[in-house]
């Protein structure tokens, strides 16, 4: 069981996977914040702390993509996981061009391995800015 509660957003216009996702997660002891745009992540991460995202690739408006974008222009030192409804090696490439941390396919993730991937991507990443500092 996972001793450390992470403080999740979850970024995806799909409200009822975005539940799914946040039940995975809370139940195993993490905190989630979930957001239907981009818009509204970008507020939320100008003001709130966040240990780790989850982002839609594709959203009405604008995409995971641009977001991760925006993010890398702040610096926003955060790990974010994309989610797609569509894998590709293009969409893989470009994820992590904008420092996306991992991705993985809707219907390819199960409630099990989402949390384990969540906080495998959370500590490999606290650990690479431990080394780099």
């Amino acid at each position: 069981m996972n001793t450390q509660s992470l403080r999740t957003l979850v970024v995806d216009d799909d409200r009822p996977y975005s539940i799914l996702i946040k039940k995975s997660l809370t139940g195993r002891g993490h905190s989630v914040v979930v957001c239907d745009s981009a818009e509204d992540a970008f507020r939320r991460l100008q003001k709130e702390h966040f240990d780790i995202v989850l982002l839609d690739y594709k959203m009405e408006g604008t995409s995971g993509i641009n977001v991760l974008q925006w993010m890398y222009g702040k610096k926003i030192d955060i790990p974010v996981i994309l989610i797609t409804g569509y894998g590709s090696e293009e969409i893989h490439e470009e994820a992590y061009k904008w420092g996306a941390s991992e991705y993985f396919v809707k219907g390819e993730m199960d409630n099990i391995r989402l949390p384990v991937m969540v906080e495998q991507v959370y500590n490999k990443h606290k650990a690479q800015r431990a080394r780099s500092k």
